[in-house]
């Protein structure tokens, strides 16, 4: 447990019991990606990788999770508020409630339509992380980064971060291209969201930023959330990465971008027994593993001692914990 708040940036569990667990874990609030661009857990790979380029079948899978969200928060016992306004996250800490951001990893859920952005909020989506593996409609994604032609954002992706600004949503922009990271710092007028990433210097993936992306992402007051899954956090499959491993992506990140730009994406994935087995044989990623001593919300509270140990402050603590995107929600979120 901690005696600061936490709010992660990334995070996929999303049944009763893991919002049991993050409670008592400490989890003050987090954003909740409800579904990804693909059909992670489709009953056959056929049916993956069909939807794979599809935009078949989003929108009614993403509403039903949310529609699940809602029936959870609705029930007092579960002790979950969705947030909807900034003033949300200040009552659910106050009463001992997990906040719950509804977000989604990808833009699919909005099809081609910019009065969807509109209905979506309606119903209380607050955030949406324009991509996942494939473009989509609202721009190109890290797997287009070595295109000649270089593509970022298309108008309707420019339409979207207008439209998400003016209605107070939150724009995510990690999985994306680095033309679509810059097209959408240059339209954007809030700070903008790179919920689960670390710096490419140590770990060389796409989904990780190089140092230029870092300062550009501090310059817009915007947040990083430091990605605890072993492959991007070392940079290689198939090996564990440790929590030692996680201080250095922390130190490096604070020490080029400076700490204000620093959170936590922790993007748990695992410990679904009905998703795991779909999710990893249709993304054919079996070796996926999360950092040792960081695979849930339980373990959260292991880190902060080892940050404390790596010449962290107190004060530098709390912002990586938490203070650093509840600063991004006071300056995007509605109220």
């Amino acid at each position: 447990m901690s005696d600061f708040p936490v709010y992660l940036a990334h995070d996929h569990m999303q049944r009763v019991e893991d919002y049991r667990r993050d409670k008592h874990g400490g989890v003050s609030g987090k954003i909740v990606h409800l579904t990804i661009d693909s059909w992670i857990d489709a009953p056959t790979q056929e049916e993956y990788d069909a939807a794979y380029d599809s935009y078949a079948g989003f929108h009614d899978r993403g509403f039903k999770a949310l529609s699940q969200l809602r029936d959870i928060a609705t029930d007092p016992n579960n002790g979950v508020r969705i947030v909807e306004q900034y003033r949300d996250l200040e009552a659910a800490y106050s009463l001992g409630q997990l906040a719950v951001i509804a977000g989604n990893e990808g833009g699919k859920i909005l099809g081609s339509d910019a009065d969807s952005i509109i209905a979506w909020f309606d119903l209380g989506l607050r955030h949406v992380q324009f991509n996942w593996a494939m473009p989509n409609r609202l721009g190109a994604s890290q797997d287009l980064e070595n295109d000649p032609d270089q593509p970022g954002l298309t108008e309707f992706g420019r339409t979207a971060v207008q439209i998400m600004n003016e209605k107070n949503m939150i724009v995510d922009v990690s999985h994306s291209a680095p033309q679509t990271i810059i097209d959408a710092l240059e339209t954007t007028t809030k700070p903008l969201l790179n919920s689960h990433s670390g710096a490419r210097a140590i770990a060389d993936k796409p989904q990780n930023l190089f140092d230029d992306q870092i300062r550009s992402m501090a310059d817009n007051g915007g947040v990083i959330g430091i990605h605890f899954c072993s492959r991007l956090v070392l940079g290689v499959n198939g090996v564990q990465a440790v929590i030692d491993d996680v201080i250095k992506q922390i130190l490096y990140v604070s020490n080029i971008g400076g700490i204000d730009v620093v959170g936590l994406g922790p993007d748990w994935m695992l410990g679904d027994p009905f998703r795991d087995p779909l999710y990893l044989r249709n993304t054919n990623q079996e070796d996926l593993t999360w950092t040792s001593g960081l695979e849930n919300s339980a373990e959260l509270s292991n880190l902060w001692g080892p940050l404390a140990e790596a010449g962290f402050t107190n004060n530098e603590i709390e912002k990586i914990a938490g203070g650093n995107l509840l600063r991004m929600f006071k300056a995007v979120l509605p109220g």
